[in-house]
């Protein structure tokens, strides 16, 4: 049997994480859940997961410097990272992928939607 995929999910909001962890998982994949930046950050180190779904707003550092550290490190740089906020404004998302994101999902989020956007981001990675 081969391992599941992993997904980390980067969000302050526990709640958010257990939804999008039992939609991932329901879908198969192998969830991992981080909290603030910095956990993040180093579970992202330690673990290179598949993909990454990350909160544009977050503790010890934020999404957008989270990204940045994301992509310049030598092994989390070619992870796929999916930004997930409740931001407005047109403009971060636009931000968002200059700096390396692969899609933006807005909040209240669909679940079915974010796991479709999930299959979708691995699919065109592999």
């Amino acid at each position: 049997m081969a391992p599941k995929t992993k997904v980390l999910v980067i969000d302050d909001d526990r709640n958010l994480v257990a939804l999008f962890s039992a939609e991932l998982r329901a879908a198969g994949y192998h969830v991992l859940a981080a909290y603030d930046a910095m956990q993040g950050f180093m579970l992202a180190q330690r673990e290179v997961p598949a993909l990454i779904l990350l909160d544009l707003q977050l503790p010890a550092g934020g999404g957008l410097q989270l990204l940045d550290k994301i992509v310049a490190g030598g092994r989390t740089h070619a992870i796929p990272v999916v930004m997930v906020s409740g931001e407005t404004d047109k403009q971060i998302e636009e931000t968002t992928r200059a700096k390396g994101a692969v899609a933006f999902v807005r909040k209240p989020v669909d679940r079915a939607a974010l796991v479709a956007q999930v299959k979708e981001v691995l699919e065109k990675k592999a």
